[in-house]
């Protein structure tokens, strides 16, 4: 997967959450097996991606910890069928969903 890619991600009572999953890629665009995990910004109310623009690109990126809308991060070993997540805002249910999705994906 080279282009982040959106989600909706299902609950047991049969509501839906939008989520973007982003892939870290080398120099190359090579696989790393690392993805990055984001709520969207229609879903989930949250403005980040909707107020007017604050970028100013003399100043650093907005760092993940500091970023509302991540999630945590994914991480595939090399042969895509162990995976671990970094973060505490997805269930196992979510996180279980998102690693068959991007297993698909191979």
């Amino acid at each position: 997967m080279k282009n982040p890619v959106y989600l909706a991600l299902m609950h047991t009572d049969g509501t839906t959450r939008s989520i973007i999953i982003e892939p870290v890629l080398k120099h190359n665009l090579a696989d790393t097996g690392v993805y990055k995990i984001y709520k969207t910004s229609i879903d989930n109310e949250s403005t980040l991606f909707t107020e007017e623009l604050e970028i100013d690109e003399t100043q650093a990126s907005l760092t993940d910890s500091d970023n509302p809308d991540y999630l945590g991060t994914i991480i595939f070993l090399p042969n895509h069928t162990h995976w671990d997540y970094n973060g505490d805002l997805l269930s196992k249910t979510e996180q279980q969903q998102i690693a068959t999705f991007l297993q698909q994906q191979v």
